[in-house]
């Protein structure tokens, strides 16, 4: 299947939409702000910080961030190692939420201290996990990626809850003609998000009654169907008792939702904030030569004022010096010719 992703670089992310030809069906979102974060894929120097038997392997001191985990399970060739030691691993799954990465052995040590020892950026990410992949430059919208609720084609709706402990799924059968159509197509919409969210872990969903054998093995052979092209790992157990479906989809990152929202489902400060940067580069390259004042509320200007990474040397670069940031009620972009 010809596969193709779209990369736009911001001042202070970089996004990605994966096509598999037409249709899109992975966002990908990589912070500045993350930049000595361990990514999946990367080779990475640690040191052996304590051997846990009751996990089965031992936590590794990566330089910054939460503890790694390694497993004793399935690494080839890997040494006896005691506290204090350092090896080469490479990250299998990136830390999420509070949960630290895990990693699998690379081999000796190729540093004196904890650190990165081979970065990838994010189309180097994408061309391992599809060796085939091209690449384009253009605009990547993620505006409206996370909405909790989406309309299902031919009726009905669906709405996405993130919790701490799963994923909760409500599906409404709305103006649909039947429960049988809404829950068809409402499971087709339902991974289609997942795969597009990144959403993984345990996913609980409320289908409308269908009270039918027959109709509620055609709703899991069309969720199976779908987990096929996935290249998550996907579990998916029939219907409850209650009409419930749980299922579990393989999660090797952090979701769309979680890097963009907070645990409310509001955007960050951050994602606020890079919205306005991503606004005042669109408007000051549409009046090429005008003075851009940016006018952004407290929270923003705060967070700009003392920002993780620099934002004004890669923007002054992009435009030149001919923007100003002001105090303000709600986000503005003017030009002041």
């Amino acid at each position: 299947m010809k596969r193709r992703a779209v990369i736009e670089e911001l001042v202070g992310e970089t996004r990605a939409a994966v096509y598999e030809g037409r249709k899109l069906v992975e966002l990908h979102l990589d912070r500045w702000s993350d930049f000595n974060k361990p990514r999946i894929g990367e080779q990475w120097c640690a040191k052996v910080g304590a051997v846990d038997p009751s996990v089965g392997g031992m936590w590794l001191q990566m330089g910054k961030g939460p503890d790694a985990l390694l497993s004793f399970k399935g690494q080839k060739d890997m040494p006896r190692l005691t506290e204090g030691e350092r090896i080469d691993v490479v990250v299998a799954k990136e830390a999420i939420a509070e949960k630290g990465p895990v990693v699998r052995y690379a081999g000796e040590p190729s540093r004196e201290k904890p650190g990165v020892v081979m970065a990838l950026d994010l189309r180097e990410r994408l061309t391992k996990r599809f060796p085939d992949i091209t690449f384009e430059e253009s605009s990547v919208g993620m505006d409206t990626s996370t909405e909790r609720h989406l309309a299902i084609p031919g009726g009905g709706s669906i709405a996405i809850d993130r919790t701490q402990a799963l994923i909760a799924v409500d599906v409404d059968k709305g103006g649909a003609k039947t429960v049988m159509d809404c829950s068809v197509n409402g499971a087709k919409l339902i991974m289609a998000q997942l795969r597009q969210r990144r959403l993984g872990g345990l996913i609980v969903i409320d289908f409308p009654n269908l009270r039918q054998p027959r109709h509620r093995a055609s709703v899991i052979r069309t969720m199976e169907d779908m987990a096929d092209a996935d290249p998550a790992s996907i579990r998916v157990a029939p219907f409850s008792r209650f009409g419930v479906v749980e299922m579990t989809r393989g999660q090797d990152g952090p979701s769309l939702d979680a890097q963009l929202n907070d645990r409310f489902g509001e955007p960050t400060v951050e994602t606020r904030a890079i919205h306005a940067l991503r606004r005042l580069e669109r408007e000051a390259k549409a009046s090429a030569g005008a003075q851009m004042v940016l006018t952004v509320d407290a929270v923003v200007w705060a967070w700009l004022e003392e920002p993780p990474f620099d934002w004004r040397t890669p923007m002054t670069e992009r435009l030149g010096a001919r923007f100003t940031v002001e105090l303000g009620e709600q986000l503005d972009v003017k030009a002041d010719r």
